[in-house]
């Protein structure tokens, strides 16, 4: 699914990708095999404060990614969005906010390029599961997030 490197060296404060030919034969890691980590918990949002108030508009909804975990999510109005609560926005901007989200989200459909494609390298891919479709009536002004994600096998698909 994709290319990680496998080994690091400390630089300073950083942390650097080092290539396998370049790993020391003294430092033995050539040869060394470790069990892979098993999954961790579920990511779960908080039930309350700014995931609670005012909340979403429709959800939840549940979507299997190629890796196998179990994604939740919920749609919010945009300006609605947890992350948007930590701001005291009066409630003009966030009309004028919300106007404009409405007029991209009118205005701009997903099967459009807006921007120039790159000359070298390759775009990155999404997984399709991740390109959801709004429920009808939220096509416009309306974000789904996601609220959950849990490792494979641990609740079924709605």
């Amino acid at each position: 699914m994709g290319h990680f490197p496998m080994y690091f060296r400390h630089a300073g404060d950083e942390r650097v990708a080092v290539a396998s030919k370049a790993v020391p034969a003294e430092t033995r890691l050539h040869g060394q095999e470790f069990e892979r980590a098993l999954p961790g918990a579920p990511y779960t949002s908080p039930a309350g404060g700014a995931w609670g108030r005012p909340g979403p508009v429709k959800g939840p909804f549940r979507v299997r990614l190629a890796d196998g975990s179990l994604v939740t999510y919920s749609w919010y109005r945009f300006v609605d969005q947890p992350s948007f609560q930590q701001y005291a926005w009066s409630p003009e901007k966030k009309a004028r906010l919300q106007a404009f989200i409405e007029r991209v989200h009118a205005a701009w459909p997903i099967d459009r390029d807006y921007m120039a494609p790159p000359r070298f390298g390759k775009l990155a891919t999404l997984d399709p599961a991740l390109l959801v479709t709004p429920p009808e009536g939220l096509e416009i002004g309306y974000v789904p997030i996601v609220t959950r994600q849990e490792a494979s096998g641990t609740r079924s698909v709605k």
